[in-house]
């Protein structure tokens, strides 16, 4: 039995089986990081047994995902690279202050000096990487990252001080992988901020308890 911190594609276990059964194994089997993080999930007494199991991280999640859409993004050139609020939607991602940055905790500073500055640049090379149809595979994995850490982060929220902190611990777990970002790492917040102006990560609405349910009828 193999265990690997990998993912492999469709077909690639089979064909790493087949290897090992050649060379005389009666049986073999192969565990990716896919079903270690499942049965971590599952299982969480497993946890128990790991030299990490007292670590206080609010929570885990599997960046190897958005790393390849980073890299993908990062190669990505158009005439469009550097044309910040080009469009009505860049505008309307604006408006956030006032609204998102209020209901999930993020600062002012951080949104105008991080975001608004460093990061909405180059909102409009990610839009337009996403919606052509070539690129239909690095956005589904876009997508699934952005569900995995909405989900998460939702559940831990509570955790964090501010939306600001949200950010710096998802920046600080990611840069772990730095082999694979060389050259890319400013690219982690860029690609953040992102998910967070295109709501695809924070809450869009205040949480619905009978407090704010009576606040509004």
């Amino acid at each position: 039995m193999v265990f690997t911190n990998r993912r492999y594609t469709g077909g690639a276990d089979e064909k790493l089986i087949a290897g090992l059964m050649a060379l005389g194994v009666k049986s073999a089997h192969i565990i990716g990081i896919e079903r270690l993080n499942t049965a971590l999930d599952d299982m969480q007494q497993l946890r128990e047994w790991l030299p990490n199991r007292k670590d206080t991280i609010p929570f885990r999640f599997e960046p190897d995902d958005l790393i390849e859409v980073i890299g993908a993004v990062h190669d990505y050139a158009d005439g469009s690279v550097m044309s910040a609020f080009n469009s009505a939607r860049d505008f309307e991602k604006l408006k956030l202050r006032e609204e998102k940055n209020k209901i999930n905790g993020l600062s002012d500073d951080y949104y105008n000096q991080v975001i608004v500055n460093n990061s909405f640049p180059h909102f409009s090379r990610i839009d337009h990487f996403l919606s052509n149809p070539r690129n239909t595979e690095i956005a589904a994995l876009y997508h699934d990252s952005a569900d995995e850490l909405k989900q998460k982060i939702l559940a831990a929220r509570p955790q964090f001080e501010t939306f600001d902190s949200v950010f710096a611990f998802l920046i600080e777990e990611i840069q772990k992988k730095r082999v694979a970002l060389k050259g890319k790492r400013r690219m982690i917040s860029v690609m953040l901020h992102y998910m967070y102006a295109n709501c695809d990560i924070g809450s869009k609405k205040l949480p619905t308890t009978p407090m704010t349910d009576n606040a509004h009828a």
